[in-house]
């Protein structure tokens, strides 16, 4: 069923939690349907039934009109369709219920279901002046031109107030509808920018790896690289100087040797800051001072970390980029200074955050 004129697909809509509103859709099909077959049961049953030509064309008429709520009315669509399905549906459904009538008055009632569906399916510029319709031939049917004369002020007033509570409950249902298919739109868009900002953080998590590859990539250039070309120049010195000058051959050796343990400590400080972990769950308090002890004892450099109170309280991505500053700080003070100490400082400035890289 699809009550709503939303452009949504044809999907369940969410006027209220799922499971609820299919039990409601659930139960208006099942009520407007078993009361079409009920009437026509108890039809049957009636003392003295016998089949005949208007028997016949009764029971054809209360199938046709079973078959074409489902296919035209229950069995959802876009608004596209719907509109095109409405426009066929309700005045043959009208047309066949009074027909229906006129030759089962007990059928009377089921007017009241074809004017719900029509309230609370079709905006109320179209529905109302069609219920106004339908009201207006369905009296003189009733009553007769007579009947109507003869109506007094308490009879029309029962009349009026009957249009007047179902259209209302019929209009209640309409916004019902609506409201429900807004809502699904709104979930549908959230869900949308849901699934964006996951792929937006994917996305920013295989730029950040780049990065530090790119990075790791430089540095082990401007370090490794650079010292085993060093190397290599040196070792073939080496060979060339062992036959005429031993003597400065075997200080090449040496220098090549403090080259290689010199390489080897850049490589180790490389690696270790590749396996540094990421902030994760830790507290940014913790973690800083974790990793400047942890560099002070790798090192031997002399690392101070001074924190202002208050960093539990920042926000996730703002406490990662300053344990990221933190980390690539220690990593140069540790690579290019020669300092014997550094310190790791985070200060507050009325309402910002001020710091640096890592003061030696």
């Amino acid at each position: 069923m699809n009550l709503s004129d939303s452009s949504q697909p044809a999907t369940p809509q969410l006027p209220l939690p799922g499971r609820q509103f299919q039990r409601f859709v659930f139960v208006f099909h099942a009520a407007f349907l078993s009361a079409l077959v009920l009437l026509l049961w108890s039809h049957w049953q009636r003392p003295g039934f016998a089949w005949n030509g208007t028997e016949l064309l009764l029971s054809v008429l209360v199938l046709v009109q079973v078959v074409l709520y489902i296919a035209f009315f229950a069995w959802p669509a876009p608004e596209e369709v719907l509109r095109e399905r409405w426009a066929f549906y309700f005045p043959v459904s009208f047309a066949l219920w009074f027909i229906t009538w006129r030759l089962e008055p007990n059928f009377e009632w089921m007017v009241l279901g074809y004017l719900g569906q029509l309230l609370g399916a079709v905006r109320p510029r179209f529905s109302l002046p069609g219920t106004a319709a339908v009201f207006a031939l369905y009296l003189p049917a009733k009553l007769g031109w007579e009947g109507l004369a003869r109506l007094g002020l308490q009879e029309w007033l029962g009349y009026g107030a009957m249009a007047v509570v179902w259209t209302a409950l019929g209009l209640f249902l309409h916004r019902l509808t609506i409201t429900s298919g807004e809502r699904a739109k709104l979930i549908q868009k959230l869900e949308a920018a849901h699934k964006e900002l996951e792929l937006a953080r994917e996305r920013d998590t295989e730029l950040a790896a780049l990065r530090e590859r790119e990075r790791l990539a430089r540095e082990l250039h401007d370090s490794l690289g650079h010292g085993l070309v060093t190397l290599t120049v040196q070792l073939e010195a080496a060979q060339r100087l062992y036959a005429v000058d031993p003597v400065r051959a075997a200080g090449l050796m040496e220098e090549m040797k403090r080259l290689t343990r010199t390489s080897m400590a850049q490589l180790r400080r490389s690696l270790a800051g590749l396996r540094a972990p990421g902030l994760a769950e830790r507290p940014l308090r913790k973690a800083l001072e974790e990793h400047c002890a942890e560099v002070a004892n790798r090192t031997g450099l002399k690392v101070s970390c001074e924190l202002v109170e208050g960093l539990e309280r920042l926000s996730p991505a703002v406490a990662e980029v300053l344990w990221r500053v933190a980390q690539e700080g220690l990593a140069n003070a540790e690579r290019h200074s020669r300092a014997g100490a550094a310190r790791v400082s985070i200060q507050t400035e009325a309402d910002s955050m001020s710091g640096g890289s890592p003061q030696v």
